[in-house]
């Protein structure tokens, strides 16, 4: 029985923890997309969604790589833990108090010029107190995962996500202005945010706590090259969003923004297991372990892949009645940059943080700019031939000729390994035939009931689809997706 081992019993649970989480919190923030998209206009959800995209650019920009430095020192530390968190909290939050200041002095004014919106210059200034609180928040996983509390970071995950889509959704209907989404968002995160201080402060040992200028110095020198990376990456993959707010209107933004959208699944799958064997990644390569550090890196895509593939090829297939289900008619045409960033998807199979984690952060930041630099290029040119969906085009065809095969390039040397062995290429491939073969069926079942409602489409579609898979999957003799459906079934009943 897989459980029956102590360990695999520890990173199962996590796993299961952190996926349940993180699924929760992605699936409240669709959910609540749902309803500002039908209550807002265009131009308002264009707005709100304007004002939280300047936020969440600007949080790796501030963030100094800090949270992947604690997974890189918190689990060797063994005299002041509680010193470590100090400094990290420190650290985040005089940089969430630089952008405080931004905004304070005029940056609201700068960026709503720069994204075509003279309205987010007043919700920009309702962002100035949550940088404050929410930077050092964001130390949370990595302090919660690092100690072993991830049942605790699960709860806090869970409830503040609840608590924050329950009240925006709430501003929304009552109120129907983005104003007042900003300033309940802004209440709330604070809110959480001090709760989020608190449980790290509780979840090391009482041992030295006391600030030290040594120790920040030496996390900041680790982290410094994380911090571009970190700030480059996330650009990057916002990257389309800032072009078609800077070279399109609101309302063409506001289409694009509901079809830029990545399904809760991906980070409640990757991020989960990610988050969970990158400490034990860290641990095998610092031991010199390689073959141990290559078999915990394929397990992530062999992993991940039974899920996502399946997933991505079925969606690929219903783009259009799954956006419309989601946003309304209304937004039929985000259904496009939905199809393409679905491509996405097999990127986010490998293991985040492997590069961070074997002490690469040089090499992460100079395949984070030249990503950057490629992402851009192509994103602007394509914008202004074929207008926004360009953008989506551009950043896939970034990380298809640079992002991927650079990141599985990079690894392999760190860890003795060549492209063809650094990832389980032969079973991540049967994984995507099996997705592509039931696809055949669920695409008859989807014409045959064109004329129906997309709700009903996509319920007898998917219906189709997911049989066939999990008839393929178990006639081919899938032993590790069978273990997987076992042991998700068996964490369900408890």
């Amino acid at each position: 029985m897989p459980f029956a081992q102590p360990k695999a019993t520890s990173r199962t649970g996590k796993v299961f923890a952190l996926s349940l989480g993180q699924g929760l919190t992605t699936l409240v923030a669709l959910l609540s997309g749902m309803v500002l998209a039908r209550v807002l206009t265009q131009t308002d959800l264009a707005t709100y969604r304007q004002t939280m995209l300047a936020y969440d650019v600007a949080l790796p920009l501030l963030s100094l790589g800090i949270g992947t430095g604690l997974y890189y020192f918190l689990p060797t530390e063994k005299t002041r833990a509680r010193g470590v968190v100090v400094d990290g909290l420190l650290m985040m939050a005089g940089m969430g108090l630089l952008y405080a200041v931004f905004i304070a002095l005029g940056g609201n004014h700068f960026l709503a010029k720069r994204f075509s919106n003279p309205a987010i210059a007043s919700t920009l200034v309702y962002l100035v107190p949550l940088p404050i609180l929410m930077l050092p928040a964001r130390l949370l996983p990595s302090v919660m995962v690092v100690q072993g509390q991830v049942q605790k970071l699960t709860v806090y995950n869970v409830l503040s996500s609840l608590l924050l889509a329950v009240s925006i959704i709430a501003a929304c209907l009552v109120w129907k202005s983005p104003d007042s989404m900003v300033l309940t968002r802004v209440g709330v995160s604070v809110a959480t945010g001090m709760v989020a201080v608190w449980m790290m402060l509780r979840a090391v040992p009482a041992d030295a706590w006391s600030p030290s200028f040594a120790s920040m110095k030496r996390m900041v020198a680790y982290s410094l090259p994380l911090v571009g990376a970190s700030a480059l990456a996330t650009v990057s993959l916002q990257l389309d969003k800032l072009i078609v707010s800077s070279m399109c209107t609101p309302d063409q933004f506001a289409v694009y923004s509901n079809g830029a959208l990545e399904i809760p699944l991906i980070g409640m799958i990757t991020g989960a297991i990610s988050s969970v064997l990158v400490v034990e990644f860290r641990k095998a390569y610092a031991a010199g372990d390689y073959a141990e550090a290559l078999r915990l890196y394929h397990l992530v895509p062999s992993k991940t892949s039974v899920i996502l593939f399946p997933v991505m090829v079925y969606l690929a297939l219903a783009a259009k009645p799954f956006i419309c289900v989601l946003f309304s008619e209304k937004y039929a045409a985000s259904s496009t940059a939905f199809l393409v960033y679905l491509l996405m998807i097999p990127y986010r199979t490998i293991l985040l943080g492997g590069l961070a984690a074997a002490g690469k952060s040089k090499i992460v930041f100079r395949n984070s700019a030249v990503g950057l630099v490629i992402n851009l290029a192509l994103s602007v040119v394509l914008v202004h031939f074929i207008g926004y969906i360009g953008a989506v085009i551009g950043t896939v065809i970034a990380i298809g000729v640079w992002g991927f095969p650079m990141a599985l390039y990079e690894i392999g040397r760190s860890i003795q390994a060549s492209l063809l062995t650094v990832y389980p290429w032969r079973a991540v491939g049967k994984i995507l035939l099996l997705s592509l073969a039931a696809a055949i069926p669920a695409a008859i079942v989807l014409g045959l009931s064109r004329h129906h409602i997309h709700i009903v489409q996509l319920a007898v579609s998917s219906l189709a689809y997911a049989l066939t898979y999990a008839a393929l999957l178990l006639a081919s003799g899938h032993a590790d997706a069978n273990r997987m459906l076992a042991q998700l079934v068996a964490r369900v009943r408890r």
